[in-house]
C-alpha cells in the first residue's frame, strides 16, 4: 500500500501551470503560449476502508517517496487568445519497491499517467487576474508484482485502473508590484473516482530581459478518494511546489 500511495503523490491533476499569465490583457488577440516544467513534494496521508469499515492508514513523507520513483516528467502547456485558452498537464511516473518476507521476495513495479486537459474563459480577456475553466481528468494506475521464492519466480500479477472526471475550478491573479504576484486556483472534479479537491497558492517572480518568464514557488493542497471494487482509498496531500514559467 505504501507504494500504491506514493504512485498518486506527485499527480498533477491540478496543474502548477495554472498559476501562470498566458498573456498580457493588452495583447488578448495575440495567440501566447506558456510552457511550465515543475515539481510538488508533498506528505501524503493514506487511509483505507474495506466495505465501510476503516482499515487504518500511514503517512508517506518526502523521502519515502524518492526512494521508490526511478522517473518523472511533469510539465503544463497553455495557449490562448481573445477571451479563450485551453491547457494540458501531464505527469508520468515511474516506481519501484522491493518487500523481503521470510520465505518470499515481492518485487513491485508502477507506471502512471495523470492528464488534465481544459478549456477556460477570461472575461476580461486572456491574461487578465480572473478566469473559470472546465475539462477532464484522466488518471491511469498500473502495477504489477513478482512474487519471488529464493532466485526464481513464482508468479505475477497486474492490475490496472483508469478514472475519467469532469473538472471544473477557477484561477484567480494579485497583482503586488511589477515584477510579484499571487495567484491562486481551486477546483474540484468528479466522475470516475469519489471526488478530487484542490487548493493552490503560490508568489510568481517575473525575470528575462522583456520581462516574459516566471520564477514560481508556492503550496498546495489536495484531497482524493478512489474507489476499486470494495476497497476505499483516501488521500490527503501537502507540499510546496516550484516551476518555471516559459511564455512565448
Amino acid at each position: 500500500m505504501k507504494n500504491t500511495a506514493c504512485f498518486l503523490v506527485l499527480i498533477s491533476t491540478v496543474s502548477l501551470g495554472s498559476h501562470s499569465r498566458v498573456a498580457s490583457a493588452q495583447d488578448a488577440d495575440k495567440m501566447a503560449w506558456s510552457i511550465i516544467p515543475y515539481v510538488w513534494a508533498p506528505t501524503t496521508k493514506l487511509d483505507l476502508s474495506f466495505q465501510d469499515t476503516d482499515l487504518g492508514g500511514g503517512r508517506i513523507s518526502v523521502d519515502d517517496l524518492l526512494d521508490v520513483l526511478d522517473a518523472a516528467f511533469m510539465v503544463h502547456v497553455e495557449g490562448g487568445r481573445g477571451n479563450w485558452s485551453a491547457f494540458g498537464d501531464l505527469t508520468y511516473l515511474e516506481t519501484s519497491d522491493k518487500e523481503k518476507r521470510p520465505l518470499l521476495n515481492i518485487d513491485i513495479e508502477g507506471e502512471q499517467t495523470f492528464l488534465d486537459a481544459a478549456v477556460a474563459y477570461w472575461p476580461d480577456g486572456v491574461g487578465s487576474p480572473l478566469n473559470v475553466f472546465g475539462g477532464v481528468r484522466y488518471s491511469s494506475l498500473e502495477d504489477q508484482y513478482r512474487f519471488n521464492l529464493g532466485g526464481s519466480q513464482l508468479t505475477k500479477r497486474k492490475s490496472s485502473e483508469d478514472y475519467y472526471d469532469a473538472l471544473l475550478g477557477l484561477r484567480y491573479r494579485f497583482d503586488l508590484a511589477e515584477r510579484w504576484s499571487v495567484i491562486t486556483r481551486g477546483d474540484f472534479s468528479f466522475g470516475d473516482s469519489e471526488g478530487i479537491f484542490m487548493l493552490q497558492a503560490s508568489v510568481a517572480y517575473t525575470v528575462g530581459a522583456k520581462r516574459q518568464n516566471k520564477i514560481i514557488f508556492g503550496y498546495q493542497y489536495k484531497e482524493a478518494e478512489y474507489e476499486n471494487g470494495d476497497l476505499t482509498t483516501e488521500f490527503t496531500y501537502h507540499g510546496p511546489v516550484a516551476g518555471f514559467n516559459f511564455r512565448f
